[in-house]
């Protein structure tokens, strides 16, 4: 399921540093909120980054971040660089796919690393703010 044509995008740049927290942290957490405002958050092992402005994330057996995403689109994980310490939060919306290029790139990735996983879907994730503790960043 696509996001809302309608629905406008802020899209910020992913700073080199969060990049690289991004690379080293694993697991990572994952929020979510349904339309009744209660939250989900899990551990995912399959997120990376993509470009500037986007990090893709696996479906691998997400029901509830799942069903909060096709309802609402939105998402916030942290991720910690273990060397400075420092941890980021970065927030956005979600594009969720289960066809086409772009979910088969995250299919063939997951079943390269994990052949006994088959995603769902891919959350294809434009990041639109970045804190790093109650600093906004980008």
């Amino acid at each position: 399921m696509n996001v809302d044509e309608s629905e406008e995008y802020i899209m910020v740049k992913i700073p080199e540093e969060v990049k690289v927290a991004i690379n080293k942290t694993t697991p990572i957490c994952v929020a979510t909120v349904n339309s009744e405002y209660i939250p989900n958050i899990i551990y995912v092992t399959f997120l990376k980054y993509i470009n500037d402005t986007t990090v893709v994330i696996a479906d691998n057996k997400l029901a509830k971040t799942r069903d909060n995403v096709l309802a609402n689109h939105n998402l916030s994980f942290v991720v910690l660089d273990p060397e400075t310490k420092k941890a980021y939060q970065l927030k956005g919306k979600v594009e969720y796919l289960q066809e086409g290029e772009k979910f088969q790139a995250v299919f063939n990735w997951v079943n390269e690393k994990r052949p006994d996983l088959n995603p769902k879907g891919a959350l294809y994730v434009t990041i639109e703010e970045i804190f790093c503790g109650e600093k906004q960043i980008a």
